[in-house]
């Protein structure tokens, strides 16, 4: 059998002209040299000597006998070369594999592609959402070399082969590697994941434990929190579903809530997130006896205690992650697991958890757009689960340094969008606009750090590389609806402060701390007509982002110590350096009074129990440090003039 293949398109060239003459002295191959000699001559013969039993066409239209050609008399039809005859079609069988191959191939040629946002300077500026609601980020991404390279699909495609057809298609084969889209490799994928593997214990197992929950009135408050803070960022869950569950935990002994232990995971860190959030302490009250009443106190509550710690120990001991039966709720507890471990400043922990979550989240396909047989909520679902998981990866690298799980060239799922959802299913989600934002500002952020690699391996001009990237800032923020369109440069105004959520104040906290980022570079020093403007966007994303939080100060939360410190080094810096050089950056008169009240909040955070705060408390006081030596009044016969202070400032910005 594996001869035929060969034989067939020996016979396919050889009537055609292109086999040249075979020699040989093997019997074997001078008979296949024989059959090849009169397969030639049948196919090169004359058509009049070829024995056809359809009529021609002018026997046909006046109804006779056709003579094939043979005239019977004078009077007979012209020559036989100007005779024409209808030519039949041959019925063949085909697969239907090869029929669908063939209509994918049709359509991924017939697709008119559309333009997808730049996720790259190079690229351009970032289109807009609202015009192309539905596009694919990745969609421009040509297929992989090895889509599916599992013995399971290997051997599904060898099933295929079953039928003789097959052989007879040559280079047209369907090919399950090179067509993604077709309906026969998506079901090669789904096989993929049918395997036998053997079962731990703990797969199964779990270990027994106890806890109580919160009084149903405060579980409200602390769901009510979370929403406030950090619900409408990102998509951590089902909004109505998770209330939906919440109830039927405290109302309803029999409930199934109450025996699945990753609901319940959840549950308890979206409690602990809510009570992180609460800036206000209780109080602990020492009565120290009735001898002297005199000494009865009033103390705050004790440092070093993280609101909503115990919730949070709790889920640990219910988070049981299945490796070999994944799943969404699995990846969103793990989602929130590495959001509050920032509380903890456990930054290691946060990464492992969004690397985990990242991998789940491959194995379920998210990261690819969902087949149009799966409804219109679920694919949404599925959808913003995915962005979540790739904004908290890229979040925690870049708080370790170390590369994302994926890059930006590789997405392929399209940004979040209401337009497909019915009325009635839009209550489970919050605001597309603000996660498709907060999407770009992690695009933007993947460039900065890359262009910034860049700065650090050559002498790129830095201009070339930041006003792009400052463009494409500016582009977002025009393009922001107008009820998330304010101006924040000195603070919150009314309608802001106003709003029953703070999610806008920490997309604007975001954005701004991208411009603040572009100082990062360690070769500043050789582009000075860069350098101030540069610097001068810099100050002013810093001081509006103390501003924002000042006015935040009732609801401020863990994640601000990031940016207080960003915005209170570059503020300090550049109050010095004016100090001693005047108008070197753009000062404003109440910058010193912004800088002290927003280190008394740092201080109240750090007072709080944030370990995070505390670290860049620390910091701060190192940088303030640092410039009373190099600022101050004495300098011990140091030549000032000649100091670098560009080097100087990217030695510490690097350290």
């Amino acid at each position: 059998m594996g001869r035929i293949p060969c034989i067939l398109r020996l016979v396919r060239r050889f009537s055609d002209g292109s086999c040249p003459y075979i020699p040989t002295s093997n019997p074997n191959h001078m008979n296949l040299q024989i059959f090849l000699t009169a397969t030639r001559r049948r196919s090169t013969m004359q058509p009049e000597a070829i024995r056809i039993s359809t009529a021609c066409y002018r026997c046909y239209k006046r109804k006779v006998k056709c003579s094939r050609g043979k005239s019977r008399d004078s009077t007979s039809s012209p020559a036989s070369a100007d005779i024409r005859y209808p030519v039949r079609d041959r019925n063949i069988t085909i697969s239907e594999g090869y029929l669908r191959s063939l209509e994918a191939r049709a359509a991924h040629a017939g697709a008119v592609e559309r333009p997808h946002p730049a996720l790259t300077p190079v690229e351009g500026g970032l289109e807009l959402r609202a015009e192309i609601p539905a596009q694919s980020v990745g969609g421009h991404l040509s297929d992989p070399l090895v889509e599916d390279p599992t013995s399971e699909v290997f051997v599904s495609g060898l099933k295929r082969l079953r039928s003789p057809t097959s052989l007879l298609n040559g280079n047209d084969f369907p090919n399950p590697v090179g067509v993604a889209s077709s309906a026969a490799v998506e079901g090669l994928q789904a096989q993929r994941q049918e395997y036998e593997y053997y079962q731990l214990d703990h797969d199964t197992s779990s270990t027994p434990c106890s806890f109580k929950l919160p009084p149903y009135p405060y579980a409200l408050i602390l769901l009510d929190r979370f929403s406030v803070f950090v619900g409408h960022d990102w998509h951590w869950f089902r909004k109505r579903t998770f209330r939906r569950r919440l109830d039927l935990t405290y109302k309803d002994p029999r409930a199934k809530e109450l025996k699945d232990r990753t609901w319940l995971c959840r549950l308890l860190i979206v409690f602990a997130l809510g009570e992180s959030y609460n800036s206000e302490s209780a109080p602990e009250v020492r009565l120290l006896g009735d001898e002297d009443d005199a000494r009865d106190a009033l103390v705050d509550a004790k440092e070093g205690v993280v609101s909503g710690i115990e919730f949070f120990e709790q889920a640990l001991t219910l988070l049981q992650v299945r490796f070999e039966d994944p799943s969404i709720d699995q990846i969103e507890a793990l989602n929130l697991a590495a959001f509050y471990s920032y509380s903890l400043n456990r930054k290691k922990a946060a990464y492992m958890y969004a690397g985990l979550s990242f991998r789940m989240a491959n194995i379920l396909k998210l990261h690819k757009p969902s087949p149009s047989s799966v409804p219109a909520l679920e694919a949404e679902h599925r959808k913003r689960v995915w962005w979540t998981t790739y904004c908290i990866d890229r979040m925690t690298s870049t708080e370790m340094g170390l590369p994302p799980a994926l890059q930006v060239h590789q997405i392929e799922q399209s940004y979040p969008d209401d337009s497909m959802l019915l009325p009635a299913d839009r209550g489970e989600f919050y605001d597309a606009e603000t996660h498709a934002t907060q999407v770009q500002l992690a695009f933007i952020h993947a460039d900065i750090c890359e262009n910034m690699k860049s700065i650090r391996k050559d002498n790129t001009n830095v201009g070339d590389l930041t006003r792009p990237i400052l463009q494409r800032l500016e582009e977002v923020r025009a393009r922001l609806p107008p009820h998330m369109s304010f101006n924040v440069e000195n603070g919150m105004p009314p309608a802001m402060k106003q709003m029953a959520d703070r999610s806008l104040a920490s997309l604007y906290q975001r954005y701004h701390q991208q411009i603040s980022h572009l100082l990062a570079g360690d070769t500043l020093k050789a582009y000075q007509e860069d350098l101030k403007y540069l610097t001068n966007t810099c100050l002013r994303a810093g001081r509006t982002n103390l501003k924002i939080i000042i006015d935040l100060r009732t609801r401020f939360g863990f994640w601000e110590s990031l940016h207080l410190f960003s915005g209170l080094m570059i503020l300090s810096l550049a109050m010095s350096v004016n100090s001693r050089w005047p108008d070197s950056f753009d000062e404003k008169a109440d910058d010193q009074n912004t800088y002290e009240v927003a280190k008394g909040l740092l201080n109240e955070m750090i007072h709080a129990g944030n370990l995070a705060s505390k670290g860049h408390g620390q910091m701060l006081a190192e940088v303030e440090a640092s410039q009373s030596g190099l600022f101050g009044a004495q300098f011990g016969g140091f030549d000032l003039q000649a100091w670098d202070m560009d080097e100087w400032v990217n030695q510490l910005l690097a350290s």
